[in-house]
Order: structure tokens, then sequence, then C-alpha cells
């Protein structure tokens, strides 16, 4: 007897502009021109039009990017790096490897956010930056965790792998502060199979990172020849290449489509879900969220993951508490939102691929748990 399976409605979905990006991709094999060139010239430029910022700099991954704005932090072994633990562990893996000492920070249970009030009450003298992430593409309270990095004299690094597209009082989140870094990763709402950037908010910032991504040198030098430059500080090999970036060209041209579609996709959720046993994400006023994932909180998650999946519906948690890792100095129970908030939350399918017809049966599925 041949069991029949289930379709599930995917929880992620790469978006690939596979026709386009296959021929340009042809282009490039032709030319052999792999790596870093022309196509990442012009992906960096879409980008920086696209955030508003044009002290931005591409890289092979977020993680580069968090790295890079932890060194223009100047962020040294000793340092504190106030962070969130709600979070995937590329968060907070560079600054950790920097010697820094992670101090996690309590959220806000309305949004998966970090509070402003709870990173206050963790600043010390050795505190060194701020990191935040955008959670689901909420973005955080930014002007407030802002001030406070100014009056302790700090730097403010998001972590917008979640929010590509999203808005802060009107203006999308690329300039707000002193680094934003992003994920173009392949379930992303903007892929380029991997790669990230990151903005700053100096112009000076932006052309130390240039160097620092490729070695601390200068690409763009007009002497005889590149190899002629000093090299006055050490850098890495964190720059993306053109076949990246033209799978990156090739997509970005759908973005408002897919964000849209995610937008849409939330925006049906937030109207008709309505079963008393799911709390969902507060949405607060003057900001837009891309909606990366739709996150909702349940007391009994492995009882409604698994009543989704019998309908055909995919979940998950998608990120673990990074305090629960023993490299982080495990669990910190003081942390009485994220405590609640990480044992109830479960995320649904939310993005481009999800029709219409398919986001209401999960509102509907869901109303009758």
């Amino acid at each position: 007897m041949v069991r029949r399976v289930k379709i599930m409605i995917r929880l992620f979905k790469p978006y690939v502009a596979s026709c386009t990006a296959s021929h340009k991709l042809y282009e490039i094999f032709k030319e052999g021109s792999l790596t870093e060139g022309k196509y990442s010239d012009s992906f960096e430029e879409k980008i920086s039009e696209y955030i508003g910022n044009k002290n931005t700099s591409l890289t092979n991954s977020g993680t580069s990017a968090l790295h890079l704005a932890g060194i223009l932090s100047g962020i040294e072994k000793g340092d504190e790096v106030i962070t969130t633990a709600m979070t995937c562990m590329a968060t907070n893996e560079p600054f950790y490897n920097m010697g820094a000492k992670l101090v996690f920070a309590d959220v806000d249970i309305t949004t998966g956010n970090i509070c402003p009030e709870s990173i206050r009450s963790k600043i010390t003298d050795k505190t060194k930056a701020i990191v935040t992430v955008h959670w689901a593409g909420q973005p955080v309270e930014i002007d407030e965790i802002n001030n406070i990095a100014k009056e302790f004299n700090i730097k403010v690094i998001e972590d917008a792998a979640h929010a590509f597209g999203s808005s802060y009082k009107g203006k999308r989140i690329g300039s707000h502060s002193d680094f934003v870094c992003f994920s173009f990763q392949a379930i992303k709402h903007l892929t380029c199979g991997d790669g990230g950037a990151i903005a700053c908010k100096s112009q000076e910032d932006a052309e130390r990172a240039r160097k620092i991504r490729w070695f601390g040198l200068d690409r763009k030098y007009k002497g005889k020849s590149r190899w002629d430059q000093d090299i006055v500080e050490s850098g890495y090999k964190y720059h993306m290449n053109n076949i990246n970036a033209v799978i990156g060209l090739e997509n970005i041209r759908n973005i408002k489509y897919i964000i849209d579609t995610h937008i849409r996709n939330r925006n049906y959720y937030d109207k008709h879900i309505v079963n008393p046993k799911i709390t969902k994400m507060r949405k607060p006023d003057d900001t837009v969220s891309s909606s990366w994932i739709y996150s909702i909180l349940t007391e009994d998650r492995e009882t409604l993951k698994s009543y989704l999946a019998d309908n055909g519906i995919d979940s998950d948690r998608v990120h673990v508490r990074n305090d629960q890792y023993s490299v982080f100095g495990g669990r910190d129970e003081s942390l009485k939102n994220l405590n609640e908030f990480d044992s109830k939350l479960l995320n649904i399918p939310v993005g481009w691929w999800v029709e219409e017809g398919q986001a209401a049966k999960i509102a509907r599925i869901l109303n009758k748990f």
C-alpha cells in the first residue's frame, strides 16, 4: 500500500529569478570574471540605493559584515557587548570570537526584540557596543536605543538579517545606527546564495570597511599598481564575488513583489487569526515590518506544531536562544521575558510562496486548534 504524503506549505523557500540569473551566470562563466568585479559593484550600488545609504559595502556573508562592525566599533578582548540571545548564533559568534564578553539583555515579549530598559541596566564601564536584532523584520526601538548609546558613548550595531525592506519612522532600515548589517543568505527576503552587507553611518567607517574586507587594500587605488599600496591595517577576504552578486542583481528586481507578498500574508494573519490560545506579535506605530517570518506564542507549542504538520503546514522555532549554548555561558534564568517567549515561540509560513488561499487555510486551521 502506497502511503500518501501531505504536501507541506513550507516555512522557507529561496526566491531565485532562475531564468535571467542563469543567463547572466553563463555570461560570467564565459568571461571568466568569477571574482569581485562589475557585477558586485553594480549590486553594491543597488543595495545602497534601496536602503538609502551610500556608505554600504557588500560582504561574503552577514557574519562577515557583523565582524567588520565589531572591528569598526573598536571591540577588543575583555570588552562587553550587550546583545540579545533571541537570534541566530551568527549574530553573536563574531563578537565572542573577538574576545568580548556577551551580556544578554531581556526581550520585549510582545515583539521578541531587545528591551531598551534591560539594555540600560546592563551597561558598565566595559560596555563597547549594543547589538540589536529586528526580530522577524519588526524594527527595534531604534531611537531609544541610540539615545542610550549616545549617553554612554557606545556604538550600536543592528543585525538586520530579518529586516531587509523594513522601515522605521518612514525610513528604510540601513542608516539609523552606527552600523547596520544585512544577510543575503539562501532563505532571506533577498538572496544571492550567500552574502551580506555592512552599512555605515560615517563615510570614514565605510572607507575603512572596504579596505578591511579585502586584506586591507583599496581595490579602487589609482596608482600604477594596487600592490604599490601600503597596508596600514590588516584585513580579511570578506568581499562578495560576481557569481553571488549576479544572483542578487536579478533577485532585487523583484524585491517589491517579494516583500509586498510577505506583508500581505502577515496582514491577513493579523486580521483573521482569532484563536485566544494564540498570541500574535505587536506592531509598534511608525514601523513597517518586512515580515521575514510570522511569530506566534502558544502554551502548547509541540502539540500545535504536530497539528499543523498533520494539516500540511510547516512550522518551527527557527532560532534557539543563544544563552543555552555552553560556549556562551549557559542559560540565564534571570531573563524572564526571554524565558517565556522562547518557551512559547512558533513560526508559521508567511513568505512570497504562500498563496492567498493557503494563507486562508493556515488561519482557518489555527483557529480550529
